[in-house]
């Protein structure tokens, strides 16, 4: 194999280094994405909860403000027995009718919050349901992320002792030169001539620098982007 043949070679391996480093730093992110969809139905539930509580508050508070107005109107009646006029009699009744129809206003509420009740329990059901699945389907993503990143590890870590086995065998100046190319560009250091033109920046090239290129074995470089140059046959 020629210098260019065994660049080509590590270059091939070196952008799939690369790539697998790409997709490393990409699973975090998924994860993240998965659990703040998680996130979001963990607090839609919490507010479908929060709901059913303030809802069972208010029905309590409604209980008890009817038994205090049922406690009310029997000291009412209590003390309209010891009564001796007819006039003190009549404003213990209409006490008595007054507190009858606070009772009877506050039974209205109850039933209206039992009702509101009803479907604030159907909606905490519904939201664990969907908070449910969706647990299921985040799982199944970190899961299958993990695997992923066990497998790139490992084609990572054969790479790399591969692509230092490869580098072994390069001229010391042109492996040099290729790792500062790919490290500047971060795709291709090494190019095919396309029709006289780089393959990396797609400038035309001058005829020398083309013909020193087809020889494929000389260190020839585009004049304008720095990339190692070789003719594709």
């Amino acid at each position: 194999m020629t210098t260019i043949e065994k660049l080509l070679v590590l270059q091939d391996r070196d952008r799939r280094i690369k790539q697998l480093a790409r997709d490393t730093e990409e699973i975090p992110a998924r994860k993240s994405l998965s659990e703040a969809t998680l996130n979001a139905h963990k607090a839609a539930l919490a507010e479908a909860q929060d709901a059913l509580k303030k809802n069972a508050a208010a029905i309590k508070a409604v209980e008890l403000e009817i038994e205090s107005h049922r406690e009310r109107i029997l000291k009412l009646r209590t003390q309209q027995n010891n009564v001796r006029t007819n006039e003190e009699y009549r404003t213990f009744e209409r006490e008595i009718a007054a507190a009858e129809k606070a009772i009877r206003d506050e039974e209205d509420k109850e039933i209206v919050l039992m009702e509101e009740a009803e479907g604030l329990r159907v909606n905490v059901a519904m939201m664990e349901q969907k908070l449910k699945a969706e647990q299921k389907v985040v799982d199944a993503d970190a899961q299958a992320l993990n695997q992923r990143l066990d497998v790139i590890r490992r084609e990572a870590e054969a790479l790399a002792v591969e692509r230092a086995a490869l580098a072994k065998d390069i001229d010391a100046d042109w492996l040099a030169r290729y790792e500062r190319i790919f490290k500047h560009t971060g795709d291709y250091a090494v190019v095919p001539l396309e029709s006289g033109s780089c393959g990396g920046c797609h400038m035309k090239l001058p005829p020398q620098v083309v013909q020193d290129a087809k020889r494929n074995e000389t260190m020839t470089v585009c004049s304008y982007c720095g990339r190692l140059l070789y003719w594709r046959t």
